[in-house]
């Protein structure tokens, strides 16, 4: 059974720099200080067979794998990405909420007679669109 090292990787000039947090070794200047498993790689998929590499020759052990590789990123570049998963949830939560609205509309003309034709001309929409929604 192999162990699997998780890889933090960060833009340093025009390389990649990662490191793997848990392979670690005491440092020469003692005192606590510890030395940790290090590289680079040109482009973020080199990163990974990189870090795969050190990894083996860090701990010898020809079976050590590479798990997750987290990116840090500029503390403004999380918060753009954070917004923006955050409008698209409230964007698919708006158009779930429209779906049924539009739904309930076509039932409620389909309930009070009109034909599927008339409610999709009334509402703008086609006729296979009212089928569709009057299930």
């Amino acid at each position: 059974m192999s162990t699997e090292y998780d890889v933090v990787a960060w833009r340093d000039g025009r390389w990649w720099t990662f490191e793997i947090p848990s392979l670690t070794a005491p440092s020469p200047r003692g005192k606590g200080h510890r030395i940790v498993a290090m590289g680079q790689a040109r482009t973020t998929a080199e990163i990974r067979e990189s870090a795969q590499e050190v990894a083996v020759m860090w701990t010898g052990d020809e079976d050590a794998e590479v798990g997750d590789v987290v990116f840090r990123l500029p503390q403004e570049v999380r918060d753009d990405m954070n917004g923006a998963r955050a409008r698209e949830e409230e964007g698919r939560a708006a158009l779930e909420d429209a779906a049924a609205l539009r739904r309930r509309a076509v039932r409620a003309l389909r309930q009070d007679g009109l034909s599927q034709a008339d409610t999709a001309t009334v509402l703008g929409i086609s006729r296979q669109r009212v089928q569709q929604l009057s299930h």
